[in-house]
């Protein structure tokens, strides 16, 4: 089975935080920006939004990093899974995590990474500008390299 992960296009975002929205509503019944797993960050030199989410790293140093074998990857969907069972919320996965993706959850003792909603993320659903989409991760590469090429040629595009 061919996995997918999330990508997001910065390009597109207007900050609405939608997102964060959907995601602390599917798994806690709330908007609270404080239990999204995604987290939209302004710029406020560029005016620019930028996604702070879980990118499913091949290599998951999150993983690697826990030692109570909190952390999974589900076989199905490819995301990576809290068992909040095991968690003891010691943020070693935080310091592991090149992108900055997990947090705590704000009530509780256990760490806050996307499982990209069982393979059907909400985030992407309910993006009214669809700045977040979900790719098979070979296509995934293209867009966030498309991003990087754009801003070392000085935003130009050849």
């Amino acid at each position: 089975m061919t996995h997918k992960v999330l990508v997001f296009e910065p390009e597109k975002c207007i900050g609405c935080r939608i997102c964060e929205q959907w995601c602390s509503l599917t798994y806690f019944g709330v908007s609270s920006p404080a239990k999204s797993c995604i987290s939209i960050i302004r710029d406020h030199e560029t005016q620019k939004d930028n996604g702070i989410l879980c990118h499913q790293c091949s290599d998951a140093p999150c993983i690697a990093s826990c030692k109570f074998d909190a952390l999974s990857r589900d076989p199905e969907t490819g995301a990576i899974v809290v068992d909040r069972d095991k968690c003891t919320g010691c943020r070693r996965c935080i310091r592991a995590c090149p992108y900055g993706a997990p947090r705590m959850h704000p009530d509780e003792k256990y760490i806050l990474i996307c499982d990209l909603c069982g393979g059907n993320p909400q985030c992407v659903s309910h993006c009214p500008e669809q700045a977040i989409v979900y790719l098979e991760r070979s296509k995934a590469e293209r867009p966030y390299r498309s991003v990087l090429v754009k801003s070392l040629r000085g935003g130009k595009v050849e």
